[in-house]
């Protein structure tokens, strides 16, 4: 049989995963060749102890999650013979496909083109780390099985000096992770770090990704550079959170008709959407307002792509439709639940116009001057119709919670003719910005 041999640009890859697939070209890359590789650094999983033990308090989580997506034929088999090479990388650049080759994998099954896609997408969601493969892989397939070759984008030198510089950011984190935090706690200081530490490049080409540092869609350029944009942010919240012993995925999408990238956390068996890159926001009432979301508070604005095996290989392949292997979803857990939101599980509670529960929260923010007030509207009230007979319509019945305050202040009271407030209905959130007299 006559061998077929092939390079695919495969978008799914860290530094484009935003871009076009493109068709399927022909390439003069060929995965049969050989070549003396170096191994940089052993393993990223390595992370330091200190005398606290602070580091190595949480079991970090193997995320596996891609790979179970998998068939069981062929395409686990290469994903676990893919990923125990993308270590090794030559030092000498393949001149035709403009990057540092790694070792040839062989595996005895024939698989297709989008089957290889596809693999190397599950390897990449769940190894956020892997930030330093090109675009470009060698692909060669006949009846007596599959040949893949990948690339790196730098040399060996560069990536050992890259992967050194993530893992001393990553224990730079663990080490100011505390010990004893629940899950949630645990995500909380996750999202805060992260939010502090990264910034969002607004210099991108969204449109010209190719123009773009690759660095910024990676764990590197968010832990490091700190320069991200949503890809960046996502992996990173995934890697950070693993290491603290959270399980989190990636979601691949659109967010208001954007290509985005966010992700899903499981807290107590149970998943939540988070978005770091949205959240990062310097107002407060900004700042949660994609933290650990349902499916129908993430869907007002945010919608992930089609999974895999709900398309067709052309489709995978970047040959049909506007979903291709760049922007599907190995896996999508559902996101049913709101009670680990943290405006929900924070902020007062408003049960109903009495206010009781929001009178107390009010008083003690006043107590303590503070400029901002947070409370979550229970379902029970209309949410709409709440906000206009709290603010708008009388009777007004925040100005009456104001009043019970100021009745207990003594030296100063709450300004009630200078109240601005936002309300949030997909998180049921209403932030009331607070003046004294």
């Amino acid at each position: 049989m006559k061998k077929r041999l092939s390079a695919l640009l495969l978008a799914v890859i860290t530094a484009f995963v935003f871009s076009s697939c493109g068709a399927f070209e022909v390439s003069h890359t060929d995965p049969t060749q050989t070549a003396e590789t170096v191994r940089p650094t052993e393993s990223f999983l390595t992370v330091e102890t200190d005398s606290t033990g602070s580091v190595s308090s949480y079991e970090a989580v193997e995320q596996r999650h891609g790979y179970l997506a998998l068939p069981e034929t062929g395409q686990r088999t290469l994903y676990d013979e893919l990923y125990k090479v993308y270590r090794d990388v030559s030092p000498e650049k393949d001149e035709s496909a403009g990057f540092y080759p790694m070792p040839q994998v062989k595996i005895d099954v024939p698989l297709s083109e989008a089957e290889v896609r596809t693999t190397i997408k599950a390897i990449y969601s769940d190894n956020p780390e892997l930030f330093w493969a090109a675009g470009t892989i060698g692909y060669l397939s006949d009846s007596d099985g599959t040949i893949v070759r990948m690339y790196s984008r730098y040399s060996p030198q560069e990536v050992d000096t890259m992967l050194n510089a993530s893992l001393d950011a990553v224990n730079k984190f663990l080490k100011e992770l505390p010990s004893g935090l629940s899950e949630y706690d645990r995500e909380l200081f996750t999202h805060d770090y992260l939010i502090a530490l990264c910034e969002y490049d607004k210099d991108v080409d969204p449109e010209n990704s190719d123009k773009n540092d690759p660095k910024i869609y990676t764990v590197y350029g968010a832990l490091v550079d700190k320069l991200a944009v949503c890809e960046g942010y996502a992996r990173a919240f995934q890697l950070l959170l693993n290491k603290a012993g959270v399980d989190c995925i990636g979601i691949s999408g659109k967010g208001e008709d954007e290509l985005h990238m966010w992700n899903a956390v499981k807290l107590g068996g149970k998943w939540y959407n988070v978005d770091t890159t949205w959240d990062d926001r310097e107002e407060l009432y900004y700042k949660y307002n994609y933290f650990n979301l349902s499916d129908g508070q993430m869907k007002e604005d945010h919608t992930p792509s089609p999974l895999f095996s709900e398309l067709t290989e052309d489709q995978i392949n970047g040959l049909s439709g506007s979903v291709n292997c760049d922007i599907m979803n190995l896996v999508i857990p559902e996101c049913g639940d709101t009670t680990m939101n943290l405006y929900y599980r924070s902020c007062p509670h408003l049960a109903d116009l009495e206010g009781a529960d929001v009178t107390e929260g009010l008083l003690d923010t006043a107590l303590k001057k503070g400029d901002l007030f947070l409370f979550y509207v229970e379902d029970s009230i209309d949410f709409e119709n709440g906000v206009d007979a709290l603010f708008k319509t009388p009777p007004q019945y925040f100005f009456q919670y104001i009043d019970r305050v100021n009745a207990s202040l003594t030296d100063y009271s709450i300004d009630t003719s200078n109240i601005g407030y936002y309300s949030f209905e997909k998180t049921r959130l209403i932030a009331v910005e607070l003046h004294y007299l």
